[in-house]
């Protein structure tokens, strides 16, 4: 695998893998670990069909959009718009939750004040968003490997304290709160059009970057999954890292907060960075004002005290990932027939399973939005 492909799957991986892992042990301990197991293997391979009807919806594209701009293109102003606001509302309040994260994590690290580091590093995420998608990709690939060494250490501390009565039971009547959470912490769409700017001139190898920059991630939160609930049970805190520590001890809480920030960092630059792009490319914005939208939102949210987590993440993975989900569908089938580019690679997927996919996200967003309101 050369640089340009290795690059191409850091930024996937680094754009799916976020705050999202720290919420998935949580859930699937609610749910119970085998049925949550079978959860992350079915909407993992959800996510990779849809990465992949995305990239081919891109190469049958002569001309560079962002889901936005191939709404517009194939399904009219109607889907541009509501994609839209499903994209700027969406990604701003996943931007928040990182922020949020961020804020927490270094405040565990150094011992001081929440609000103090979540704008620090607010400031410093901001920095990078200004520099662009060029150095982006280069401190994925480094942060690629940085998270695997910190995974290794969570994983193999973790193994003298796992209890194998942790990974029992089932509780049906939880049965559909892993599902907006993984849906979040499994979605990497936004990173689709990046990855065909780094294989500029290789499209053929975008297929393949997609598979494996998407199963990746499905194996780290697998194996996240595993070393914490199989050492905190239904004691699972909510953010994953403080049950950790109470069962293994203070000595944790630095190599927990390490992992906390990278993955963080690492989305919240390729979310920001898609976010500005769809401002400047499909809406007009001027350059400077996008990036002044994409950065100010995050800092106003914590002037405001916004503080929230795995609800927050539900509901964004459900109601605004499956409007995208929905339109992304319907773009697919529609750029069969009149895209003006001869793709790299074609799936074959029945209409049937198409709408299947459709109905499942309409569902789940009824679901969801319901949910939310008597709660």
């Amino acid at each position: 695998m050369d640089i340009r492909l290795f690059l191409a799957v850091a930024t996937l991986v680094g754009s799916i893998v976020g705050v999202g892992i720290f919420g998935i042990p949580y859930v699937i301990s609610q749910v119970g670990f085998l049925p949550g197991i079978f959860y992350l293997f079915l909407l993992g391979s959800v996510s990779l069909l849809l990465h992949l009807l995305f990239s081919e919806v891109i190469l049958r594209t002569e001309k560079d959009y962002r889901l936005p701009g191939y709404a517009s293109f194939y399904l009219g102003n109607w889907a541009k718009y509501i994609v839209l606001f499903s994209t700027i509302v969406g990604i701003s309040s996943s931007l928040i939750c990182y922020i949020i994260a961020g804020g927490e994590f270094l405040s565990s690290i150094f011992k001081g004040e929440f609000l103090i580091f979540a704008i620090l590093f607010w400031f410093f995420l901001s920095v990078g968003i200004i520099l662009g998608l060029k150095s982006i990709s280069q401190f994925e690939l480094l942060m690629f490997f940085l998270f695997i060494l910190t995974l290794g250490t969570i994983f193999f501390v973790s193994l003298d304290y796992i209890r194998v009565e942790n990974f029992s039971g089932f509780h049906p009547e939880k049965a559909f709160l892993p599902y907006g959470v993984i849906l979040f912490a499994m979605s990497g769409t936004t990173a689709i059009p990046s990855l065909r700017r780094i294989l500029r001139n290789r499209e053929n190898e975008l297929k393949k970057a997609i598979i494996i920059g998407t199963l990746i991630p499905l194996i780290f939160y697998i194996i996240f999954t595993f070393s914490v609930v199989g050492v905190c049970g239904s004691s699972t805190s909510p953010e994953a890292i403080k049950g950790l520590v109470e069962e293994i001890g203070d000595d944790f809480v630095l190599v927990g907060a390490i992992f906390g920030v990278m993955t963080i960092s690492t989305s919240f630059l390729v979310l920001g960075i898609y976010l500005r792009d769809c401002l400047i490319y499909d809406l007009g914005i001027k350059r400077f004002l996008a990036t002044v939208f994409v950065i100010v939102v995050p800092l106003l949210a914590l002037v405001l005290g916004v503080k929230a987590f795995v609800p927050l993440m539900a509901f964004i993975g459900i109601v605004f990932g499956a409007f995208e989900d929905v339109i992304l569908a319907l773009i697919y089938k529609k750029s069969k027939i009149r895209g003006d580019r001869n793709p790299e690679y074609k799936i074959s997927l029945p209409d049937p399973i198409l709408y299947l996919l459709c109905l499942m996200f309409t569902g789940a967003l009824i679901y969801e939005i319901i949910s939310f309101v008597c709660s």
